[in-house]
């Protein structure tokens, strides 16, 4: 919960709308004392006062007004001190109950005199029985900020019980369920809300006109609810854990509640929050209409409908708009505080800095800017050697998990470079922050990501920090300059646009204009490249209609189509067989060596890595435990030469061997458990599973080196 209200309060609106909500939910719940008199109070002589409190050199004093045109109710102020009174805090003034007690002091007023009589405080103005607005607006807050909550609460068990229902149990009770929200949601709310007004006109009156319009808006509310948690539920239940549970006895009833509903708690929350405003406008039309609270309750939709009756009052009395500005100011507040827990919940949404850090950040990202960009040459000026290199980089993410917002660093202080028409292999585990680090390069990041560091990219003529380029900027090197390639084939492409539109759209996007003709020739010239057979014939041909190994030629053509300089290969072979595997690594290192490309190539495959790279680096915990030439590992035994780190020799001791040499014997896993980016431990991110740990390697810092290197 305090994180939840410390993301509130990076939001400026949010912040404004949280205090504004709870500063009217405290004044509503001590309504009896906020307010200086009670809703009925009526001071006949005063119809259509205006506001007398004013802040004189004495404090605050209630004016004293004389009437000037009593058909009009037209009034003027009495000048003179002799006719102000002194306005005092905890005043005493008309006894009410308040939690079973009796209590006379409101917040402030006017002191009675000796004879028990005091002069009026009109902070807003009166109505036109003399009434007090203000006292008015407190208590009709009671019925109107209330009935949102509590009608927001119906709806939502209702959609909990009927939604989760429906999608848990499935079959008879799933029909029935949905026929009858189809049903609420066939007949506009507004209209079935009035139809069923009428049927109990009979019974409504000031005492059973709440709970009567709180349940009409709850079976109004529910149907949209239940329909979505109906949904949701229907594809957890399908969950492993969820079918433990159902294995294990556990009644249906009970894993709705325990194991399905705490999975969409967000959601619930959030569609609450921005659930109670509607529920509010509704009550406010109910009873600006005359057919919701009943005298003598009052309520902001009926002090709307009784002061606000002809437009005259507003011309002359504009203060009975009061109430009409705070409804206004209620609903954009709740909708405000519901975005916010929208993103907030939302682990792809922007992840909002503090206005502290977003000054730093932006000033700070200004001085570096200003410092000029070096890759081995002067300033700014291509050097011809590395074409890409990336220093310091660090890489986090605002994720939920639960109810809690956290933050995951998924890579932290990441350095390598990229030789121009070399070869670099990242190697690592799942989650060692190898796509995380190569996907910054191209800022293919959702809004949730925080990124710091430099990547400086050589395109030839000059060297740019990609992490300084706006999003314009951006595209123009990405497919240009930067191609990339990713894991599942079958995943990169459209599965309803054809081969050659998918062509014909990357040639439009880098030409601008460009015929199909002239496109379809360019495709079948790049399929021809990179080993596809009649590639003339199969551009009319979908995604389906390809094997997993075409595709990855496809995709690599793709990547070629726009003249990229340098290609990332994410993990290209993980979803292919091993003959198909051989084939895309000899594809790239025939690219390498005609086109002058330069690749990153990534995988879990230390060994394949060695074999086809010309630099390595080995990751793990978002820092970069290794980096050596790829000759370093070749051909060497299981474990290399003895200046690998322990991470590195464990990946080659963890790789089964194959072949003619192979002999009987047990895999040598890497012990204990991976390395949780979320929660990470200080100093070496490997030293928890390292069998060569000591004491210095849980120090800070030591994520940068190996202690014991040597005695490995």
């Amino acid at each position: 919960m305090k994180k939840i209200f410390g993301y509130l309060f990076r939001r400026p609106l949010a912040a404004l709308s949280v205090c504004l909500l709870a500063f009217l939910y405290a004044a509503m719940i001590a309504a009896p004392f906020v307010a200086p008199y009670s809703p009925t109070t009526s001071f006949g002589s005063s119809s259509f006062h205006p506001g007398n409190v004013e802040l004189t050199r004495h404090g605050l004093v209630a004016r004293e007004c004389r009437v000037l045109e009593p058909s009009k109710c037209l009034y003027a102020k009495v000048r003179g001190e002799e006719f102000h009174h002194k306005i005092t805090f905890f005043a005493k003034g008309e006894p009410y109950s308040f939690l079973g007690m009796r209590f006379s002091r409101h917040l402030f007023g006017v002191e009675p005199d000796e004879s028990g009589n005091a002069y009026p405080v009109f902070l807003f103005g009166a109505d036109n029985l003399g009434r007090d607005l203000f006292s008015r607006i407190v208590h009709g807050s009671r019925i109107s900020l209330t009935i949102g909550f509590v009608a927001s609460a119906v709806s939502l068990l209702l959609a909990i019980v009927l939604g989760g229902a429906a999608g848990f149990y499935g079959g008879a009770a799933d029909w029935t369920i949905m026929r009858a929200s189809e049903f609420f949601m066939l007949i506009p709310g507004l209209y079935l809300i009035l139809f069923l007004r009428s049927l109990l006109n009979n019974v409504m009156d000031s005492g059973t006109s709440y709970m009567i319009i709180t349940v009409m808006l709850a079976l109004v509310g529910w149907p949209g609810s239940a329909r979505t948690l109906r949904g949701m539920v229907h594809a957890i239940k399908r969950e492993e854990f969820v079918e433990d549970a159902v294995l294990e006895g556990v009644p249906g009833i009970a894993v709705i509640f325990r194991h399905i509903i705490p999975q969409v708690s967000s959601l619930l929350i959030v569609s609450t929050t921005l659930a109670i405003p509607g529920f509010i406008m509704s009550e406010t039309t109910l009873s600006y209409l005359g057919l919701g609270i009943a005298d003598p309750a009052v309520s902001w939709g009926s002090l709307i409908n009784r002061d606000i009756s002809t437009l005259s009052n507003l011309r002359n009395f504009p203060w009975l708009l009061i109430p009409v500005f705070l409804l206004l100011s209620v609903t954009m507040a709740f909708n405000f505080v519901g975005d916010a827990l929208r993103d907030y919940f939302d682990p792809y949404h922007t992840f909002v800095p503090g206005w502290r850090e977003s000054f730093f950040r932006v000033f700070g990202r200004r001085r570096q800017a200003a410092g000029g960009i070096s890759l081995g040459g002067e300033n700014g000026v291509s050097s011809g050697g590395d074409i890409l290199r990336v220093e310091n980089l660090r890489v986090s993410f605002s994720i939920v998990r639960g109810m809690e917002r956290v933050e995951v660093r998924s890579v932290r202080g990441v350095s390598f470079s990229v030789r121009r028409g070399g070869i670099l292999g990242i190697v690592g585990e799942s989650g060692s922050g190898k796509t995380v680090a190569t996907m910054a390069v191209t800022a293919l990041h959702g809004p949730n990501a925080s990124v710091s560091g430099r990547i400086l990219f050589d395109d030839g003529e000059k060297i740019v920090d990609m992490l300084r380029l706006g999003e314009k900027k951006v595209r123009e090197f990405r497919g240009r300059k930067i191609g990339m390639i990713f894991q599942e084939p079958s995943r990169s492409f459209d599965p309803l646009q054809s081969i050659g539109s998918a062509f014909f759209e990357t040639f439009r996007n880098a030409c601008g204009t460009i015929s199909r003709a002239d496109s379809d020739s360019r495709a079948s010239e790049l399929l021809r490249e990179v080993g596809l057979p009649e590639p003339e014939k199969r551009l009319g041909n979908f995604p389906h209609q390809f094997s997993g190994g075409q595709l990855q030629r496809i995709s690599i053509a793709l990547a070629l189509a726009q003249g990229c300089s340098l290609l990332i290969a994410d993990e290209p072979t993980t979803a292919l067989d091993v003959t198909i595997q051989a084939q895309i690594v000899s594809l790239l290192r025939r690219l390498n060596e005609t086109r002058g490309l330069s690749v990153i190539f990534i995988s879990h495959d230390i060994h394949l890595v060695a074999d086809f790279c010309d630099d390595v680096i080995v990751m793990y915990g978002g820092v970069v435990m290794d980096r050596f030439p790829a000759e370093k590992i070749r051909g060497t035994g299981a474990a290399g030469d003895g200046s690998l780190s322990p991470y590195s020799r464990a990946l080659l001791s963890a790789t089964p061997s194959f072949g003619s040499h192979y002999t009987a014997g047990r895999l040598n896993p890497i012990p204990g458990r991976v390395f949780d980016p979320a929660s990470p431990v200080p100093g070496c991110p490997f030293s928890p599973r390292c069998a060569f740990s000591c004491g210095k390697c849980g120090e800070a810092g030591a994520e940068a080196k190996c202690w014991r290197i040597q005695d490995v």
